[in-house]
């Protein structure tokens, strides 16, 4: 991660496919999620709760959303925020209109709207790739944030 590998050779394949296959990254990985989940709770504020950390994990799942898009398949997309945008504005509707329904079912009935525009998208550009497939999505952020302007 912050320093080389030198030294720290994999003597089999197990070894080569761990998660964190470095002594160090393991450690560091422990001391994290030690202050996440030991030290957070006790200090944190209404502040930290909702301007730092419920954003830092919005963008971290639009993030693993990307990287199974970009980092394992190779391909380019650009409308990846306009699906989010599908799902908070669903989950907004969806509250506002039946505020005693429960939270996780907001949640999961927000996601599934933002599922469904995206397979409304994604049908028709299954077989395109490379440029194609970054402009078909680019043009599907375009039209809803139009549409979520203009309606």
């Amino acid at each position: 991660m912050l320093y080389r590998e030198t030294g720290q050779l994999k003597a089999s394949y197990a070894e080569d496919q761990a998660i964190f296959p470095i002594a160090q990254d393991r450690w560091a990985m422990g001391a994290l999620l030690l202050v996440v989940f030991g030290v957070l709770p006790f200090i944190g504020n209404e502040y930290i709760y909702q301007a730092v950390l419920i954003p830092m994990l919005v963008y971290s799942v639009a993030a693993i959303g990307l990287n199974l898009l970009t980092g394992y398949c190779g391909q380019l997309s650009l409308g990846t925020g306009a699906f989010m945008a599908v799902g908070a504005v669903a989950c907004f509707k969806l509250s506002t209109a039946y505020p005693d329904m429960n939270l996780i079912l907001v949640f999961i009935f927000s996601g599934l709207v933002a599922a469904g525009t995206g397979l409304l998208f994604g049908i028709p550009s299954l077989r395109i790739k490379g440029f194609y497939l970054a402009v078909a999505t680019l043009a599907a952020q375009f039209f809803l944030s139009w549409l979520f302007n203009k309606v």
